[in-house]
Formats: C-alpha cells, sequence, structure tokens
C-alpha cells in the first residue's frame, strides 16, 4: 500500500470507530437499553435499571449521595449506581480526584485506570476503571466519571459492584449515559 493511502485509511477508521459508537462521548442523546429508565436531578441524567429504586441521603457538608441498588443483591456487596453531588469544590477538584484514586489504589489494593474525558458544560472530567481484588465476597469492578461542573460542585457518577454479578447491571451504558444540564 503505498504511503499516501496510510492518513486515508486512518480518517476511514476513526471515522468508522466514531460512527460505531454514536459520535462524541457525554454529548448527546444516550442509548436507554430494554429496561432502564433515565434519572434526572441534581443538573445531571444518567440511565439505571428500572427496577432498581433510588435512596437519597446526606453524607454532611452539603453532600449528597443518590444510590440505586439491585433489589436482589445483599448489604455492601451488591451491584449499584451511584451519583454523588459535592458543592463548592471548585479549584479543589483535580486535588480530589487524585487523593480518591490514593485511597482506592493505597488502601483498598485496588487498580485504577484514569483519563482525562470531554463532558459536554463541564469543566473537567475524569473517567476511571476500578478494580478491586477479592476481599472474601470475590473481586469487584467499577467505573466512574468525577465530573467538575461549570457552577463548581463535583458530581461523581459509579457503577458497579462484584464481578459475580456482573450480567445485572451494563456498566458501559450507564457511564456512557451521563449528561449534565446546560
Amino acid at each position: 500500500m503505498p504511503s499516501r493511502s496510510l492518513p486515508a485509511l486512518a480518517c476511514c477508521l476513526v471515522a468508522l470507530a466514531w460512527s460505531g459508537c454514536g459520535g462524541a462521548p457525554f454529548s448527546g442523546t444516550p442509548d436507554v437499553p430494554d429496561g432502564y429508565a433515565t434519572y434526572r436531578g441534581e443538573g445531571v441524567s444518567f440511565v439505571h435499571p428500572a427496577s432498581w429504586r433510588p435512596r437519597t441521603r446526606s453524607l454532611g457538608q452539603g453532600i449528597a449521595e443518590i444510590r440505586f441498588a439491585d433489589p436482589q443483591g445483599r448489604g455492601r456487596s451488591t451491584a449499584a449506581v451511584v451519583l454523588t453531588v459535592q458543592p463548592g469544590v471548585g479549584d479543589r477538584f483535580g486535588t480530589e480526584v487524585q487523593g480518591q484514586r490514593a485511597v482506592l489504589e493505597d488502601v483498598g489494593g485496588a487498580t485504577v485506570e484514569q483519563d482525562e474525558v470531554d463532558v459536554e458544560h463541564a469543566r473537567q472530567a475524569f473517567r476511571s476503571l476500578i478494580e478491586i481484588p477479592d476481599r472474601g465476597a470475590g473481586p469487584s469492578t467499577s467505573q466512574a466519571v468525577d465530573v467538575l461542573a461549570r457552577d463548581g460542585r463535583h458530581l461523581a457518577l459509579a457503577a458497579g459492584g462484584p464481578d459475580r454479578n456482573a450480567d445485572r447491571l451494563d456498566v458501559d451504558a450507564v457511564i456512557g449515559s451521563l449528561r449534565l444540564d446546560p
């Protein structure tokens, strides 16, 4: 193949990849898988299993948690979708995300892969893949998106649970569906 064709081939592969995944991540209208519903609140929307009901609780200092847990699960070792909202983070966002990662890795023994991503209407965002080793209930895998909203709030959407229950939750669909209100 002539070397002039390589850039054209690369452009075609990129175009195919984008068309296959529905465009830029975290923008536009997300797909809602069968059996899923859309949560709207706190300036965001995302999909979750329709039979999972939200439970909201205060974590103190103005931090709120909205948790959708697998009704067939037991205790903390169940699949879940969790939105955490922390006001007034602003310039501390990067430090907070680094601190959370350090705790997961150093204290929890987790392996964390983290990349900066573009989220429409956000100042900054990171997507993480988190793998936690077996601590008696089997290994767990989750994904998270940490977002610094334009108003300075730290919004964190996480989804996952024990690997043995991986079929109970489409983690990619949940995380990929996150949208911020304009």
